[in-house]
């Protein structure tokens, strides 16, 4: 069974400061990177079975900011 990860509703990227994200998945999974001045993507860990809320929540107390959906960096989840 293959997740799929382009549904809107299942995931969010947060930011802090210009160039650190952060990609959570409804699945238990959060991809962090870093895009450099030519937006080219640079991971910087993974996680599994990590809580959907409580990290976005714990992200969002320590000064991370939602800023959608992330569909753009979905293949990362790949």
């Amino acid at each position: 069974m293959k997740d799929n990860y382009s549904k809107a509703g299942l995931q969010r990227l947060f930011q802090k400061g210009v160039n650190n994200f952060l990609l959570l998945h409804k699945n238990g999974k959060a991809v962090a990177f870093q895009l450099d001045q030519n937006e080219n993507v640079n991971i910087v860990g993974r996680q599994t079975d990590i809580s959907f809320k409580s990290t976005g929540l714990s992200l969002l107390d320590d000064g991370w900011k939602c800023v959608g959906p992330g569909l753009e960096y979905s293949w990362l989840f790949e």
